[in-house]
């Protein structure tokens, strides 16, 4: 029976997943683009191992045009998850529904020139090469038994732990949202590779993964509410006085709850510190892997 390469399973669902919501994102559907979105931001991780194992030939234009395809759904995902948080705080009786009336319209008009340019972008041409593209890398891989991706993933595991340590020294207790930023961004990627690990059958730490998981989500909720704070700002001067008064109200409030939501991961930051030395720990034994098949195909 044939054998699949530990990386065709974890390419394989991010190409499935990215190729299933790409229509519907660009239709206007905000969770398939969530889902395209995320995607892309996988596949452009594992391209580098990828390359390793199946040369770059194959893999550099096809991640060229993945970073094209996420810049361009990047505005209306953001927009979209604005959006989401304007609902819930309504909702949650944090803001009234008159209050936000005018932010919500401003959000509207601002999405549906994002999702004009989007559309644009992303033209149907580009995508349908972008997917032959990804299934020549597909063929490729299934026949490629070199196993160079592990040392690959060992080396990025291990710059992408030390980077994270870094970070998180740099940005120390005070909430400075450039700092946490690169924060959230390092963390992503170290879980990235701890999930392209486990998903390849390299090892069977799944903790650290969602322990950064834990922390992604927390830093990226905190990311999408200032990004709402800063979208709010272009509003600010439009409304009458009440409404804007209340709107700096709900502004106010966002603060607060970025201050909230920094306090939660200064909690955790000893566990994301933690999952940086499980990422060193794992890097040995990936560089000293053998092989480049993985279990048998079902």
């Amino acid at each position: 029976m044939s054998r699949l390469h530990p990386l065709e399973r974890p390419f394989r669902r991010h190409m499935g997943t990215f190729q299933r919501n790409l229509g519907p994102a660009l239709e206007g559907e905000p969770e398939p683009l969530q889902r395209c979105y995320g995607a892309t931001r996988r596949l452009r991780e594992l391209a580098p191992l990828l390359a390793a194992e199946i040369g770059s030939a194959v893999v550099g234009e096809t991640r060229v045009r993945l970073r094209r395809v996420g810049r361009a759904l990047g505005p209306v995902r953001e927009i979209d998850v604005a959006l989401g948080l304007v609902g819930e705080w309504v909702a949650d009786d944090r803001a009234r529904q008159d209050a936000v009336e005018g932010l919500r319209q401003h959000l509207l008009d601002a999405g549906a020139v994002a999702r004009e340019r989007m559309t644009g972008q992303v033209e149907s041409a580009q995508a349908a090469t972008l997917a032959r593209r990804m299934q020549a890398i597909g063929s490729a891989l299934s026949a490629s038994t070199t196993g160079i991706w592990s040392r690959t993933l060992s080396l990025r595991m291990t710059r992408r732990a030390q980077h994270l340590r870094e970070v998180v020294e740099a940005a120390g207790a005070l909430y400075l949202p450039d700092r946490v930023q690169a924060v959230r961004m390092a963390v992503e990627k170290l879980r990235y590779a701890f999930e392209f690990a486990c998903d390849a059958g390299a090892s069977r730490r799944r903790v650290p993964a969602l322990r950064l998981t834990e922390a992604q989500e927390l830093l990226s909720r905190l990311h999408d509410i200032e990004a709402l704070i800063r979208l709010s700002q272009n509003v600010s001067s439009r409304p009458r006085s009440s409404r804007r008064a209340h709107l700096d109200e709900l502004r106010h409030e966002l603060e607060q709850e970025c201050r909230r939501l920094h306090g939660a991961f200064i909690s955790q930051r000893r566990q994301v510190v933690q999952a940086c030395g499980a990422a060193l720990d794992m890097a040995i034994p990936l560089w000293n892997r053998r092989g480049g098949v993985g279990s048998h195909a079902t």
